[in-house]
């Protein structure tokens, strides 16, 4: 969420000298607040029902009584320091001794309101707000001042308090204004729900808080979509993307997706596009989906990525690699070989052992062998095992290499590191006689059956062996 933003430094400035007094009540304990805030989201904070009880409210308030108006020497110092704030740079400290040393006892309820509103200001210039909030409460405290002044007093306050980490003083003032508001600005909406997404995140784990809170900042971030567009004004991205992530704290996925596709849709960024594509792949691993189901996931995962490839998004390795697996998992080996290459060719990619077996296998799979052999041979000798050097040799055999496959059985076998080294020594062996080599293909099949795990692999490499020795007797 954004930071909340920084109050005004002239507070109530221009109002501090045309007080108008009345009678009202005080700010209600927290317990009353509490009352307020349930019957809020009962009512739905955007209901015509909360909006008519905020009405209602209103008309049930007290008149307005006449109060005294200012005598002449407060009405001059009042003015002289306003005066002074005026001025370009504002002559705060001159302004605050000069009023600090009036006898404010003595002065009528209308002029200590002023009083209190002017040094406010002060406060808020100098940046201090907790002086701030010392003089907006004194003005609350008072019998007197009018609704419009105390509305807004009230609702400053809770903004204050809460971006002080004063949360439940803040909310309780919050709330306390929202009573009397039918129709709330977009502004002051999207606070409401900066507020409850804050006291979502620091409610304890496991707590019902959590939940209540999100739902809350959700029901007020659409109420500020829907006012906005209501109002003719433009709907903010980052609503959007606080609402993905407190429908993904909700677990909310079918809400997820809704917001992640509006986001990459209405707002092309690179950060979209992936997001939506790892939510697509979140979607696809839930439990309990029908295998149709996480096809259509995986495909939608997919396509979305590679959109972005396609517009050229996809400019730091890891993208690139992902992207290049994603084309291997959806049958597509030509393209994932070729956006591994370009990973490398522009410096994104790391040449390491993960990212070379990645490389060769898209060549292996697109059946294009030759390319295959260099990658794989420098994944196979970064290898701490031997595996990759069987995988080297299987091309090398397909290729009719055999002098080749049986080397890098050779590496192979002396890397170690194999889950089945009697069938390596078998392939070599193979690879020996293709080559008339009886003696080396003699020597493969005896360690072959010397270690089988299993009756198969030893009988054909004793046929073999005894195939070798009528061989080499013709020779």
């Amino acid at each position: 969420m954004q930071k909340f933003k920084k109050l005004s430094k002239t507070l109530l400035m221009a109002t501090a000298l045309t007080v108008v007094m009345v009678t009202a009540s005080t700010i209600p304990d927290v317990a009353e607040l509490s009352g307020l805030r349930a019957e809020a989201q009962e009512l739905g904070v955007a209901s015509q029902a909360r909006a008519d009880a905020a009405i209602a409210a209103r008309a049930s308030r007290p008149r307005i009584t006449s109060t005294k108006g200012m005598t002449e020497r407060p009405a001059k110092v009042l003015t002289k320091a306003q005066e002074m704030l005026s001025e370009e740079p504002p002559r705060f400290a001159e302004a605050k001794e000069n009023l600090l040393r009036q006898r404010i006892a003595k002065w009528n309820t209308t002029e200590q309101a002023a009083f209190y509103q002017i040094m406010a200001s002060i406060a808020g210039g100098q940046d201090d707000l907790n002086q701030v909030l010392v003089y907006y409460k004194k003005l609350l405290e008072m019998e007197g001042i009018s609704y419009t002044l105390r509305d807004q007093l009230t609702y400053n306050v809770g903004q204050i308090a809460f971006s002080q980490d004063n949360k439940q003083e803040g909310i309780k003032y919050l709330y306390e204004w929202l009573k009397y508001q039918a129709a709330p600005s977009i502004s002051q909406i999207e606070f409401f729900a900066n507020v409850h997404y804050s006291l979502g995140q620091d409610a304890p784990d496991g707590s019902p808080e959590i939940e209540k809170n999100y739902h809350l900042a959700i029901d007020y971030l659409n109420w500020a979509i829907s006012k906005a567009k209501l109002d003719g004004k433009n709907d903010k991205e980052n609503w959007y993307q606080v609402l993905r992530a407190l429908h993904n704290s909700l677990e909310e996925t079918a809400k997820v997706l809704e917001y992640g596709e509006l986001l990459a849709t209405r707002w092309p960024k690179k950060n979209y596009w992936v997001e939506l594509s790892n939510l697509y792949a979140m979607a696809g691993s839930e439990e309990g989906l029908s295998e149709d189901a996480v096809m259509v996931f995986e495909k939608k995962q997919f396509s979305t990525m590679e959109l972005a490839h396609r517009q050229g998004m996809l400019d730091k390795g890891r993208e690139l690699e992902t992207m290049s697996q994603l084309y291997l998992y959806h049958d597509s080996p030509y393209q994932a070989a070729k956006t591994i290459s370009r990973s490398f060719a522009e410096g994104a990619s790391e040449v390491s052992r993960r990212n070379l077996e990645l490389h060769a296998t898209g060549f292996i799979n697109g059946k294009d062998l030759d390319d295959a052999v260099e990658p794989l041979s420098a994944a196979a000798e970064m290898s701490e095992d031997g595996n990759n050097y069987m995988r080297l040799a299987n091309v090398y055999l397909n290729l009719d290499k055999y002098e080749e496959a049986a080397d890098s059985i050779d590496k192979a076998l002396s890397k170690g590191g194999l889950s089945r080294p009697d069938q390596s020594s078998l392939m070599q062996g193979q690879a020996y006689l293709s080559l008339e080599m009886f003696d080396k293909a003699r020597s493969s099949f005896r360690e072959a059956a010397k270690t089988a795990k299993d009756d198969r692999t030893e009988k054909m490499s004793r046929d073999l062996l005894r195939y070798v020795d009528s061989e080499g007797k013709k020779n």
